[in-house]
């Protein structure tokens, strides 16, 4: 340790690169989630859902969502936000659900650029289920 100050001292330049990468490492890290997409524990959904009449879009298969699904959800797919049809739902709250967070969370990233107000379910429709908050089966 009593050799670190003259070792900084020698090698400044090494020491100054080093903050600088950090520096920089910090600043995309910031920007990254800034771009992320807010993500919702089930509370949050529901809380956004009935306060602000936010819209549920599942992102699952088909058969996944006929399993069960949120009450009013929308099944769609990512292509589908490319399409005129989802063109409606650009000035309200957007609540995306998915097997898996990391699924919605892209596709919000993508969505946020065409106006949409994207939010993604943490922990996709597991965490919902774990949160013992109703699904409806069928449709």
């Amino acid at each position: 340790m009593e050799h670190l100050g003259q070792f900084i001292i020698n090698h400044w330049q090494l020491w100054l690169a080093l903050i600088v990468v950090l520096l920089l490492t910090f600043i995309n890290e910031l920007i990254t989630q800034k771009k992320k997409a807010k993500e919702l524990t089930p509370q949050a959904a529901v809380d956004l859902i009935n306060h602000e009449n936010a819209v549920v879009i599942d992102l699952r298969d088909k058969e996944a969502f006929k399993q069960g699904h949120i009450i009013d959800a929308i099944n769609a797919r990512g292509e589908d936000f490319e399409q005129q049809k989802m063109d409606k739902y650009k000035n309200t709250p957007i609540i995306l659900i998915a097997s898996r967070a990391i699924e919605a969370q892209s596709l919000a990233n993508k969505i946020r650029a065409q106006g949409y107000q994207p939010h993604v379910l943490s922990g996709g429709i597991a965490a919902w289920t774990n949160a013992e908050l109703p699904l409806v089966k069928g449709k």
